[in-house]
Order: structure tokens, then C-alpha cells, then sequence
């Protein structure tokens, strides 16, 4: 449906990284409460996956919405992907400055890097991210 845009065709591959990286981050951190920070080595990582299939497994409630809006501009236009989650939010000082070489905690620096613009809810609970697209050739 989002590739229904011309424009944003050749972004396709950034789209999907970014949505899922936005759902996997508001499902394992926010409705479930996983801490990356197990993630230091292959028994961290392997300890993180088997936590986050006990969780899903015991999952009764939670949510994870998106909502996407598209705005014609002048010349082109912008997608606006906001996500939301039921967990209790995050600290973004804690998630978001993560170092570049860091095993865990990066998502949200590629989120930035591959959209156009990236904010964060005040109470840590969501995001919101942009695409923009050019008609002008």
C-alpha cells in the first residue's frame, strides 16, 4: 500500500527496516519489557531470544498501534509513521545515544538515520518518524 506512492518505491527497502525495527522495539521493549542490555555476547543474545519467547508465549495484553499519515506538499509530499506502545516508555537518553560499535541498542539510531525526520513522544511511550518524497525530477 505505502508503495502505491511512486516516489517512495526506491525507499522501499528503508521503509521496511524502519517499520519493523519500530515494531519490534514497541513489541520486545515496550510491551514486554525486554532490556537489550542482555544482548553483550552470544549467551546474552541467546538468553535475550529465549526471554522474549517465554513473553510472547504468556502475553494476555499490550498493544502496539500504528498510524500512518500522508500530506501532499507543494512539490511532492511527506509520510508520517507514528508508533505507540502500552509499555510504561522509554528514557531516550538511555536508548537512543547508543554507540555506533554498542552489540544492542541501535535500532533507533538506524530509524534515524534512514528517515527524513524522527521524534519521540514526550512520555517515552512512541515515536514518530518521516519520509519525504520529491515530484520534481
Amino acid at each position: 500500500l505505502l508503495l502505491d506512492v511512486q516516489a517512495l518505491r526506491p525507499r522501499g527497502g528503508e521503509l521496511y527496516t524502519v517499520l519493523a525495527e519500530l515494531y519490534s522495539n514497541a513489541l520486545e521493549h515496550g510491551v514486554m519489557g525486554l532490556d537489550s542490555s542482555l544482548k553483550q555476547d552470544a549467551s546474552g543474545f541467546a538468553e535475550y531470544y529465549r526471554e522474549r519467547r517465554l513473553r510472547l508465549a504468556s502475553l494476555r495484553d499490550g498493544y502496539v498501534r500504528f498510524h500512518l499519515q500522508m500530506l501532499p506538499e507543494a512539490n511532492g509530499g511527506r509520510l508520517i509513521v507514528q508508533v505507540e506502545d502500552s509499555g510504561p516508555g522509554f528514557d531516550p537518553a538511555r536508548v537512543i545515544d547508543t554507540a555506533d560499535d554498542a552489540l544492542s541498542g541501535r535500532g533507533l539510531a538506524l530509524v534515524r538515520e534512514l528517515s527524513d525526520g524522527f521524534s519521540r513522544c514526550p512520555d517515552g511511550r512512541g515515536v514518530s518518524v518521516e519520509f519525504c518524497w520529491s515530484t520534481e525530477a
